[in-house]
């Protein structure tokens, strides 16, 4: 079977730094975008066709690990208690990953699958680098602000949405990634996102059609 990679373009950044807001754009501009968490939101969830091997394999590798059960009355699974379970332990970390991620990797296949021969594909993927999944996409694309913007908008769009962050907070959870900088080094497609919106938009427009030239 094709590698469904080959046809990917993968699409990273940090937290504030402006992923997602490119990825509307790029979706309005007429490409797929793929998000990597939702799928692995999905292939956990009850309707999915992956959730009761998934449910099981989870089940026995970490249900013994808390008193509370790991997945909630309604069959959904309680991430933030598989999250406590697995933090700071790698190698729990490498047993979670072994039983989602060939169910990830199904599921992107497949979707990747239906996805239009001459229509442009983004990969959404916050660790694309610590992945190390930028070596299989056909080119990496980082949005790109320097660390203290990033910080700034990240503390802005938490107090929005009436929630608790601190700089402290934030800089930490940006330290446990690669850094900006480096991901600016790594990557094959910088857009930089140091502005605001309308900066932004044509800068994501003459990718998408330098691209699509490509293609």
């Amino acid at each position: 079977m094709e590698n469904p990679y080959v046809r990917v373009y993968g699409l990273t950044g940090v937290m504030g730094s402006g992923k997602s807001t490119v990825a509307k754009i790029l979706h309005e501009l007429g490409g797929a975008v793929l998000d990597a968490d939702a799928i692995a939101r999905y292939v956990i969830d009850p309707p999915s066709p992956y959730y009761r091997e998934l449910k099981a394999k989870l089940t026995a590798a970490f249900g013994a690990e808390s008193k509370a059960p790991l997945f909630l009355p309604d069959g959904t699974l309680d991430r933030s208690l598989l999250g406590r379970i697995t933090f700071g332990d790698s190698a729990k970390v490498a047993r979670l990953n072994s039983i989602m991620h060939p169910a990830i990797q199904s599921e992107f296949a497949a979707r990747v699958a239906r996805i239009a021969a001459d229509q442009l594909i983004f990969y959404d993927v916050p660790l694309l680098f610590e992945g190390e999944l930028d070596q299989r996409v056909k080119a990496s694309i980082l949005v790109y602000a320097p660390e203290k913007i990033c910080i700034a908008r990240a503390l802005a769009r938490a107090e929005a949405r009436g929630q608790r962050l601190t700089a402290e907070e934030a800089r930490a959870r940006l330290g446990a990634q690669i850094s900006i900088e480096k991901k600016r080094a790594l990557a094959d497609y910088i857009i930089d996102n140091s502005g605001d919106l309308a900066a932004l938009q044509p800068r994501v427009a003459a990718l998408y059609q330098e691209l699509a030239a490509q293609s």
